[in-house]
């Protein structure tokens, strides 16, 4: 494992992905980097995606395909000890692209820090923030293909140093990938797409769960309605993590009424005439 290569997509929706960040180490220092906007040719990007990465259709609209930067980049992969963060993710994003281009997958074992993390670490969780924090790694540009390929690549070197049994388990767990042609079943790609879309919309949420903000210290708010992103047990539990209370009826001490579709009439006219606050679920998101 002294040569390796860790890499990290962002896609635009679905398994199609908008750019690609490549970095390989030799005996842990960074060697070689790769980073490129990718096209992926479709009509609309994934608004949940956008939110996270901050890639748009305007800015990939004169790059190329990754049917066109293939061949720039596929030495990084041939016969290598390839690494990821979540590679489940990141290789099914791969070996759709490569079907869509009508591409042959090289051979090469891949290696997942979330998971090999997971197995030696006990962290509160173990995205790829938070293993760069516990291992001090600079991060500026969460998201950037480019940088989580680099923060990857460093936390796996920390690991395999910091871990004296950790080849032994990354052997039984590592993903062999075969230089196999993928098929492109237009039904399946499909059907994987939504499912991925849904996955960033759940990441989405998840981030907004993690917020931690004092603004709500013992205010006192009600929550009424059915909301876009968040359900009702969603919100109430981000009031009470933050210090606030929830409460079941608007009175004099509501602090907040926050307000979701199909909310009832009397609520809203409750509120207006004891002059309680009345805001949406995007304005409470932006309280925190």
């Amino acid at each position: 494992m002294e040569r390796y290569t860790a890499f990290d997509f962002e896609t635009a929706s679905g398994k199609n992905p908008c750019s690609i960040g490549i970095v390989e180490f030799e005996r842990g220092e960074v060697i070689n980097t790769f980073y490129s906007l990718i096209n992926p040719e479709i009509e609309k990007f994934n608004p949940f995606a956008v939110r996270i990465h901050g890639i748009s259709e305007s800015d990939v609209t004169n790059e190329k395909t990754f049917g066109e930067i293939w061949n720039d980049i596929k030495h990084y992969f041939e016969n290598r000890n390839v690494v990821a963060h979540n590679t489940s993710f990141d290789i099914s994003v791969l070996q759709f692209s490569l079907g869509r281009y009508n591409l042959s997958c090289p051979d090469f074992n891949c290696f997942c820090t979330m998971r090999i993390a997971k197995r030696f670490l006990g962290l509160r969780n173990y995205k790829l923030s938070t293993l760069a924090k516990h291992y001090g790694i600079n991060q500026d540009n969460y998201h950037n293909s480019l940088e989580d390929a680099k923060v990857c690549g460093e936390v796996f070197n920390n690991l395999v140093n910091q871990f004296d049994d950790i080849t032994v388990y990354m052997k039984s767990t590592s993903l062999s990938v075969k230089g196999v042609k993928v098929v492109n079943d237009r039904n399946n790609l499909s059907n994987s797409s939504s499912k991925v879309d849904n996955y960033f919309k759940r990441k989405v949420i998840t981030e907004k769960l993690s917020l931690t903000s004092s603004v709500l210290v013992n205010k006192v708010i009600v929550v009424s309605g059915v909301f876009e992103n968040l359900s009702r047990d969603e919100l109430k539990k981000l009031i009470e993590d933050n210090g606030g209370k929830v409460g079941s009826s608007i009175s004099s001490k509501t602090s907040y009424l926050v307000a979701g579709d199909k909310m009832g009439p009397s609520k809203r006219t409750k509120a207006e005439s004891l002059g309680v606050p009345i805001i949406t679920e995007t304005d409470f998101m932006g309280m925190l």
